[in-house]
């Protein structure tokens, strides 16, 4: 009779042990069971006696009440984390699911236990948050309490020892000095996000204050039926040119050279190059016709000083090449006097009184500052990712904000004065007048007998206003005109620029024919190839209870296996 009785102790045994080992491993996290307010011992494993539990918990509140950080023990049955990564992972979502560690300071630590059905065996973690390893206890000092003084106890299957152990290195780690470094470092750290984020803010307010101060333009009326007298006598195509764009560009020098070649200084030579493929344009410098009435007419006007400076510089080439001549490449030279005539273009501007500051010189200070912005914002982000502080990213990032704000916006800083302004608008109204012109007629010489902008007196005249007030592509498709109408015979005369010569020939000045001539190659000219190479010249060559909301971001662990 006693050995059924023997048996059905022994099945009882067993039931009661692998329910016990099946209600651990149910129990087993991620996700966990929510935490008991108070607790901070959770002995899932059953591994822990009552004494240890209550010695932990006195530890654990002398660490929380000395130095605010909150440390939790875990313990639970799960084979299924039998590596390093594994148990860290562990860990970790404990942190943040149980938020363990004030928020924004993440001082945190976690004496997490995976265990293996055995109960002796298993992976230790000692994972601490970014405040904790930071300011208590780094990784190595953890790894080390794991090394040096978890093991032993763990080898014996002594969990009581081993976690004690754990929290007495944590309990010496833990002074109110380090909690006051930890402290006053993520202070510091909040102060940086929140100020480097003002400080942007500021800095594009400041930008935007100055532009509504000095860089916005006055309000000037401009319809469709405003006054157009003829410009000041001291306002080149050039500059006028600058004063609509804003600043000295490309068009203000193409602008420039074909002013110098309507008065019989300069003239072009197109090479297609082969195939069509790397056209190039080289110029000559040539003596006016002081009979062609054209350039009588044009040269009345003075030349501004960026266009005296452009035909000196042009000249003082020339004079080496034979018959005064610039070949495409040798003309790159002339890109390094880019600089000097935009510099007197603008100063003209400056003396005329339409700008106050040179746009130039107004751009460059504000790019500079938005480029010192930038510089600060990589230094405070490379510091950022150093030390580590999140506050410091946030600081670089509003600094690169406010940095690219300025830069882009330095472009639009330059402001025209009030007289300026007026300036800006009859070149506007100069351009509707001229445009309509252009559109309804068939040659240049049909938009100087029309009258519409009466001190436009030559064709030659005509194409460089054109070009300077942005209608380039109008003067194109005129010229087009003018060509399929000689093609088909309709006119007797027509007008060609005789200063653009396409393929190898000299220069003249004022107008020419149908016949070809200086439009060597072909009778009708590329008109649209024209453009395009002029544009090429001046480039230069190549050259309690609860927990407080922390979190396991930035942390790291620390242990192994047993």
């Amino acid at each position: 009779m006693r050995r059924p009785e023997h048996r059905l102790l022994l099945a009882a045994a067993l039931a009661v042990l692998a329910a016990s080992i099946a209600t651990a491993a149910m129990a087993a996290g991620p996700p966990y069971p929510s935490p008991v307010s108070g607790q901070r011992v959770d002995d899932t494993a059953d591994v822990l006696s009552g004494a240890t539990e209550a010695q932990a918990e006195a530890i654990i509140q002398r660490i929380e009440e000395r130095s605010a950080a909150q440390v939790v023990v875990y313990t639970q049955v799960k084979p299924d984390s039998n590596t390093e990564a594994a148990a860290e992972a562990d860990a970790r979502a404990l942190i943040d699911q149980w938020e363990i560690g004030r928020k924004g300071f993440d001082d945190s630590m976690v004496v997490f236990l995976d265990l293996d059905e055995s109960r002796c065996h298993g992976q230790a973690q000692l994972y601490a948050g970014s405040g904790f390893r930071a300011a208590f206890m780094t990784d190595a000092d953890r790894q080390s309490v794991f090394d040096n003084e978890m093991v032993p106890h763990l080898r014996d299957c002594d969990m009581d020892g081993a976690v004690l152990a754990a929290l007495d290195a944590a309990d010496q780690a833990t002074t109110p000095e380090n909690a006051g470094r930890l402290e006053f470092a993520r202070q510091l750290n909040a102060v940086l996000g929140f100020g480097g984020i003002l400080l942007g803010a500021l800095l594009i307010v400041w930008w935007l204050w100055n532009w509504l101060r000095f860089g916005r333009d006055p309000v000037y009326t401009d319809d469709a039926s405003i006054y157009m007298p003829a410009p000041p006598a001291q306002l080149t195509p050039a500059t006028a040119a600058l004063i609509m764009e804003g600043r000295a560009t490309r068009r203000a020098l193409t602008t420039a050279l074909l002013d110098l070649a309507s008065r019989g200084e300069l003239a072009f030579r197109h090479d297609a190059g082969i195939l069509g493929f790397g056209a190039k344009v080289g110029l000559q410098v040539t003596q006016p016709d002081e009979k062609d009435v054209h350039q009588q007419l044009i040269r009345r006007s003075p030349l501004g000083p960026a266009e005296k400076s452009a035909l000196e510089k042009l000249s003082d080439l020339a004079a080496t090449h034979p018959d005064n001549y610039i070949e495409p490449t040798d003309l790159l030279d002339f890109g390094k006097s880019v600089g000097d005539f935009n510099d007197r273009l603008e100063n003209g501007a400056v003396a005329g009184g339409w700008y106050g500051r040179k746009p130039s010189s107004v751009i460059n200070r504000w790019r500079a500052l938005g480029i010192s912005e930038l510089v600060v914002a990589g230094g405070a982000f490379w510091a950022a990712i150093q030390l580590p502080s999140d506050g410091l990213t946030v600081a670089a990032i509003g600094l690169g904000v406010a940095g690219a704000a300025t830069l882009f916006g330095s472009q639009w800083m330059p402001a025209v004065t009030q007289t300026g302004s007026m300036v800006r608008a009859w070149l506007f109204a100069y351009r509707r007048t001229l445009q309509k012109t252009l559109e309804q007629s068939r040659s240049m010489d049909e938009v100087v007998a029309s009258k519409a902008v009466p001190w436009v007196e030559t064709p030659d005249q005509a194409l460089v206003w054109g070009v300077a007030l942005g209608l380039h592509r109008d003067v194109e498709r005129v010229l087009e005109r003018t060509a399929e109408d000689d093609r088909k015979g309709l006119a007797a005369t027509v007008w060609y620029p005789a200063w653009y010569a396409s393929g190898s020939g000299g220069g003249g000045g004022g107008s020419a024919g149908g016949g070809g001539g200086l439009m060597a190659g072909s009778a009708i000219p590329s008109f649209g190839g024209m453009f395009a190479a002029l544009g090429t010249i001046g480039n230069s060559p190549s050259s309690s209870g609860g927990f407080g909301g922390g979190g396991s971001s930035g942390g790291g662990g620390a242990g192994g296996s047993f």
